[in-house]
């Protein structure tokens, strides 16, 4: 039986399902086309979040304050540089949501933010879309731990990417963790959907960048598996183990908050 043209389509789009944002952690890794300091600032953004925020807060910071958070000086260029920053955001984070509506799969093409306001004194506030807000909230309270100062510290896009991809995989506080993906999975992952380089380089320049900025700056061990097929390689699998030490006390501060924590669900009707 064949197919008509639309159905065909859509199918295509939906095989693809790196482009779906279908769980919380999912956002770490549905960027791959933002800049280093994108990333950074849209952590930024992230940070903002509390268990108590609701889909149609307004989050309001100052350049100033951006600035002053990654160690920058006050100077005009980078006062443009934050500017810049967040009309990337505003222009490079659609999501595209998996729907059903009266029994019939679809797709929704949304965006990250509602809208991004930036004034000539240096304010800005956000708010994130209606759609995306339960992603974003239920990312912030449940997956993604790791602290501004230590995501400040990483430089390389790549090295952020990978710091995102480790926490969406990881289960609670696990020592090691494991991340698979295809070719393709793993050049969207750190290259964006229009990108693509031999598995070589990309090994080279991507993978090897990242897994060694953590292993130096965040103390922890990376092991990666290049999975072939004959010759020719298919994908990786990537092994990160976590030797930070965590004091007790913080293990006690960590268990109790995630049983206060709250679950995307909460913020669906």
């Amino acid at each position: 039986m064949k197919k008509g043209k639309s159905e065909n389509a859509f199918e295509g789009l939906m095989s693809r399902q790196d482009y779906l944002v279908v769980q919380a952690n999912d956002l770490a890794k549905a960027f791959g086309n933002l800049k280093a300091f994108e990333h950074k600032l849209l952590d930024y953004c992230f940070s903002y979040v509390t268990k108590e925020s609701t889909a149609t807060d307004t989050f309001t910071t100052n350049a100033k304050e951006v600035l002053k958070h990654f160690g920058l000086n006050a100077s005009g260029k980078n006062y443009e540089r934050v500017a810049r920053g967040f009309k990337a955001l505003n222009e490079n984070t659609a999501l595209y949501l998996p729907i059903v509506e009266n029994g019939v799969k679809g797709i929704l093409m949304t965006q990250l933010f509602r809208k991004i306001k930036f004034l000539a004194n240096g304010e800005v506030g956000f708010i994130f879309s209606e759609d995306a807000a339960p992603y974003v909230f239920a990312l912030r309270s449940q997956f993604f731990s790791f602290k501004l100062a230590e995501l400040a510290q990483i430089k390389s896009k790549y090295a952020i990417i990978l710091m995102k991809l480790w926490e969406a995989n990881r289960f609670k506080n696990q020592r090691v963790t494991t991340i698979q993906g295809d070719l393709d999975d793993w050049q969207d992952w750190f290259l964006g959907e229009e990108r693509r380089m031999p598995p070589a380089i990309f090994a080279r320049n991507c993978l090897k960048v990242g897994a060694e900025e953590l292993e130096k700056k965040l103390g922890v061990d990376v092991y990666l598996n290049v999975v072939k097929n004959g010759r020719k390689v298919i994908g990786y699998e990537m092994q990160i183990t976590d030797n930070r030490q965590v004091p007790t006390a913080e293990i006690i501060k960590q268990a109790e908050e995630r049983s206060r924590q709250t679950d995307i669900y909460d913020f669906l009707d």
